[in-house]
């Protein structure tokens, strides 16, 4: 029975490396539309909370767990799916001015 279950976790295939772990191992078309924005991260925050970024923000599985994140249904206050919402007008910041934007909520 141990050495059955041994040779299965030996068998069990790794798990794939991540496609980016760091700026150099981003594809150059994305190195260089994210180029700029990193080294303005290395200069004023350290090499660190780059290459952070880079792995949370800028991996293409990085982007698309927030392009799913962002098209999410919304939620309750518990993570169940909303039956009824309504639109709200909620404020954010853009170019240092205040404009708003139209985001679905859940009628109580």
């Amino acid at each position: 029975m141990i050495t059955t279950l041994a040779l299965m976790l030996l068998a069990a295939p790794a798990p794939p490396p991540p496609r980016c772990s760091s700026f150099a191992t981003l594809p150059a078309a994305d190195q260089k539309q994210y180029g700029s924005r990193y080294r303005f991260r290395v200069r004023t925050k350290g090499k660190a909370v780059a290459e952070q970024w880079v792995r949370t923000q800028v991996c293409p599985e990085a982007r698309a767990a927030l392009r799913a994140k962002r098209n999410a249904p919304p939620t309750d206050k518990y993570g169940r799916p909303c039956t009824r919402t309504r639109t709200e007008m909620r404020p954010i910041t853009s170019d240092g001015s205040m404009t708003m934007i139209p985001r679905q909520v859940c009628v109580r």
